[in-house]
Formats: C-alpha cells, sequence, structure tokens
C-alpha cells in the first residue's frame, strides 16, 4: 500500500462554521502529542494518560500511523487523539500527529503533509460532511487506508461512495442522538421545562444530531426551549449565552450539546447571578465532571471519547489484512457508541480507571487485532462496543486484580 506520488494541493471552500468536538486521559506525565514540526499539544491538566509499562506481548507489525485533531485548546480535542495514540503505540506502531490549528481548510493541508510523510494509514477527524468526500479521494489516489474517527457523515450517497474506496477501512462514531435524548428524559424527570440550548455550528456531525434529539424528546414532552445559540468555541457561546439571559432570565437550565459549552454556560450564568438555572452537558471533560455539586453543573453524560482507541483498531486490522467488515462485505460502520452517566459515587473509581490510566490495557488492546487474535471479527469488535460502558471497565479491572469486589459492591456493582 506505498504512496504514488505528490499530491496536488486540494483546498475546499466551506461557507459553515465548524465547533470542537466534545477523552481517556492521566496523571503521571502527560502523553503528548507531537507534530511533525515537532509543536507539542500537550493533553489537559490531569487528563492525559501515562504510558503503561506493565503490559506484554508481541505487536502485529510495525507501521507509520498518521492522525490529526483540530486544535489544543479543547481537553476533548486532545483526549480523543490520546485514545488513537494509546492504540497506536500498543500496537507496537509508530504515530505522526497534525494539529489542524481549528482550521478547516489546515486539516486538508495536514492531511497531504502526513501523506507526504510516508504514513501507511490515517485516523482522520473531519467537522464537516462536505470534506469527506475530498479527503477520501486523496487518500484513494495516494493509495493510503484510512479510518473515519468520532465523526461521520449521515449523507447516504457519501457513505455509499465511501464503502465504495477500496483504501477506506471503517468509521466509528458515538450514538450522539442517544446522547441528547438522555439529556432531554433526565431534564423533565427532574421538572425541568424551559432551556437554552448552547452549541457549535450548524450543520456539525456530532452536535446536530444531539440536538435534533434532544429537541425532539425534550418538545413532545411539555419542554420549551427559549433559545438556540451557535458558536465557534466555547468562548465565544459564553457571551451569547449572557445575551440571552437578558431576554430569557429565568430558565429552567442551560444545554451545553458539548462539554466546552456547557463549562461556558455554567461561567455566564454565574457572571449573570443566576442562582437558579441549572446547567446539563454531554462529554465527560475532567472540568466538567469537577463542577458536579459545587456549581450549576448537574448532569454529565459522554463515552469518554473511546472512538479515538476504536478507529486505530479499525485501522490496524485493514493494515494487519483482517479488515473488519460486516454480513455483506462493507467495511464496519459504527454510529452507536452508547454513552454513560458518572454519578458522585462512582466518580473515584472513574477517576482512577479512566483518567489516572487507560480504560483498555495495552494487552486487551493487541487482542483486538485478528493477526494477534484470530478469534477477533467483525462480530467481535461490535461485541466490544456493545458491552463498552463504565460498570464494564470496572468489572474488567476487577477481574485484572486492581479494584477489590467490597469497592464495587459499595456502589452498586455486584461481582460475584
Amino acid at each position: 500500500m506505498k504512496k504514488i506520488g505528490k499530491l496536488l494541493s486540494i483546498f475546499l471552500v466551506l461557507a459553515m462554521t465548524v465547533s470542537m468536538l466534545s477523552g481517556c486521559s492521566g496523571k503521571k506525565a502527560p502523553e503528548d502529542i507531537q507534530t511533525k514540526d515537532n509543536t507539542e499539544a500537550t493533553a489537559p491538566p490531569d487528563g492525559s494518560q501515562s504510558e503503561e509499562t506493565t503490559d506484554s506481548g508481541v505487536a502485529s507489525g510495525a507501521y507509520k500511523i498518521g492522525y490529526n485533531y483540530f486544535g489544543s485548546g479543547s481537553y476533548a480535542l486532545l483526549s480523543l487523539a490520546n485514545n488513537s495514540k494509546v492504540a497506536i503505540d500498543a500496537f507496537g506502531n509508530d504515530a505522526i500527529a497534525m494539529d489542524d490549528e481549528f482550521s478547516v481548510e489546515k486539516i486538508i493541508q495536514d492531511i497531504e503533509n502526513m501523506i507526504s510523510s510516508g504514513v501507511d494509514g490515517l485516523i482522520i477527524w473531519l467537522p464537516v460532511e462536505s470534506l469527506y468526500l475530498t479527503v477520501a479521494d486523496i487518500c484513494k489516489q495516494a493509495e493510503v487506508p484510512f479510518v473515519l474517527n468520532d465523526k461521520i457523515p449521515s449523507d447516504e450517497s457519501i457513505i455509499k461512495e465511501l464503502k465504495a474506496n477500496p483504501y477506506f477501512a471503517g468509521a466509528v462514531s458515538p450514538a450522539n442522538s442517544v446522547y441528547g435524548e438522555e439529556i432531554a428524559r433526565y431534564a423533565l424527570s427532574q421538572n425541568l421545562k424551559t432551556c437554552i440550548i448552547t452549541s457549535s455550528g450548524v450543520g456539525d456531525a456530532s452536535d446536530t444530531p444531539r440536538l435534533e434529539a434532544f429537541t425532539k424528546a425534550f418538545t413532545e414532552g411539555g419542554g420549551e426551549i427559549l433559545a438556540e445559540l451557535h458558536a465557534d468555541a466555547a468562548d465565544a457561546a459564553q457571551g451569547q449565552i449572557e445575551d440571552a439571559l437578558v431576554a430569557n432570565p429565568d430558565p429552567d437550565f442551560v444545554y451545553g450539546v458539548g462539554s466546552d459549552f456547557g463549562i461556558a454556560a455554567v461561567s455566564a450564568l454565574q457572571n449573570a447571578n443566576n442562582g437558579r438555572a441549572v446547567v446539563l452537558t454531554s462529554g465527560l471533560d475532567k472540568q466538567a465532571l469537577s463542577l458536579l455539586g459545587n456549581s450549576p453543573m448537574k448532569m454529565v453524560n459522554g463515552d469518554f471519547w473511546i472512538c479515538g482507541m476504536l478507529s486505530a483498531v479499525i485501522l490496524q486490522n485493514y493494515l494487519d489484512e483482517t479488515p473488519l467488515k460486516d454480513g455483506n462485505g462493507e467495511p464496519v460502520w459504527v454510529d452507536n457508541v452508547m454513552p454513560f452517566e458518572v454519578p458522585a459515587e462512582k466518580y473515584d473509581l472513574y477517576t482512577k480507571f479512566f483518567l489516572d490510566e487507560y480504560c483498555y490495557s495495552s494487552d486487551e488492546i493487541r487482542q483486538m487485532s485478528g493477526k494477534n487474535n484470530p478469534d477477533f471479527s467483525y462480530d467481535a469488535f461490535i461485541k466490544i462496543i456493545q458491552e463498552y460502558s463504565l460498570d464494564n471497565r470496572l468489572v474488567q479491572k476487577y477481574k485484572e486484580g486492581k479494584v477489590a469486589a467490597d469497592e464495587l459492591k459499595a456502589v452498586g456493582i455486584n461481582v460475584d
């Protein structure tokens, strides 16, 4: 799968705004993301995981894997990238990362640069649907396999063309609509009936389905949306929320569709001296979780950006010539990685096994390759996704001898 020469630059002018995504990270020395020009994007404090040194095992083969991340100013984006890097490392591969510096046009440039550097495969994060086929064509012309990470298109014609691309390894993203539905159900259960929504740009591949699902479930349940706000980034969102609070001074809550926006909502309410409204958000951001119980933040849900790791697994299997394909022979396409909540009683265990270390060990990751593990297949991959949850990972840590049965029983998890 060698590349066939240097590509001409392809730039796409987009007439829409994009946003940051709303990550697995840690306590020891941060897992720095190294870019091609040796600039570093250090993961957030207490949110970047240390390299595991206790696991042993033979990697399935050394490849040079490239991956992009939209910018270094977001906990979520760096956490997603670190999830990819830990899987790349576990398989014994070399990693090259590119910081897009929050520029849509730079994504294309960064992908071309990684291809020019001689990568064997790419893990690609794209914020808008109009980029998918452009990038797919670049990879096809260069004969470089690629996987879509965390954000995937919904347009059926785009999906059809992607699946027909011989260098398309697959795609994985969260069940974004479920995020929104769960927030709506929680709000209605707490008799929260009026809200302001703060979200990223219109059309964002993650936030749009969350927002649409929330809106449908919330309004059908008798809720009223007072204002729907969109911003490129959280710093701009805070001012928008403060303005909306002038026009709508007494909402029951603010829904931050991504965790950066939820955090901005907390600051906006505090600046407005609004002591009644609460904040609900999606994205298990360390800062957002730390606000639970001592701020307007009342509920956070998410999957902790595990798609970064799962996308690297998909690409690894493609490169190992054990591609993950469904019963129709098409590349794996997953859009249903389910979110979970972190209740207060499980927060310490969550911190220990998701923030202080990776939620999957290097040994577990290595077994997610058909080359290393003959029993690993498309069905096995889907089962991992179906079983993924906070409780599932805590039970696994018990099996590894890292947590006592009594500790789990105390938070309602019975392993007997």
